[in-house]
């Protein structure tokens, strides 16, 4: 993005915002410092920034991955596996693209599947009984709100 477009689009957020996008670390360094200075010109602190690594802790290993679910729709596989992950289980998808380019193939190397890492299996059978059940289904009453400018 240019940089002119940089300083506009920092011009337009909130202060919150902005200080939020800073600290983030997910900026790129030319679009780091042009948020910064923005943050300088409004008379805000710099905040520092949070690491991108994930601590050590988080990078422990959790077991080798084991196949949780197949699907022969990859579609249902990337929804479940979001599921899995909204219910704080690491999950990942293997075999989609195969499964979504040739979809002939899919009963031929079992559809796609749903992976956890082998410490995380038993939470993840009971988010999917969950899921299964019904119990992450919205009501017919549901409404998104308001949009955010």
């Amino acid at each position: 993005m240019p940089t002119d477009e940089l300083q506009s689009l920092f011009r337009t957020l909130s202060d919150e915002t902005l200080s939020d996008r800073c600290a983030s670390g997910d900026l790129t360094d030319e679009a780091q410092a042009q948020a910064d200075a923005e943050l300088v010109v409004r008379g805000l602190p710099v905040p520092p920034r949070q690491s991108a690594v994930p601590a050590p802790e988080a990078m422990a290993y959790q077991g080798d991955l084991t196949i949780v679910a197949k699907d022969l729709s990859p579609t249902e596989a990337y929804l479940l596996c979001a599921c899995l992950q909204a219910g704080g289980v690491p999950a990942e998808t293997a075999d989609t693209n195969l499964v979504q380019t040739n979809s002939l193939l899919s009963i031929a190397v079992g559809g796609a599947s749903v992976r956890v890492p082998a410490n995380f299996v038993d939470e993840a059978k009971l988010v999917m009984a969950a899921y299964e059940r019904g119990d992450f289904a919205l009501g017919d009453d549901f409404s998104v709100g308001e949009i955010a400018p």
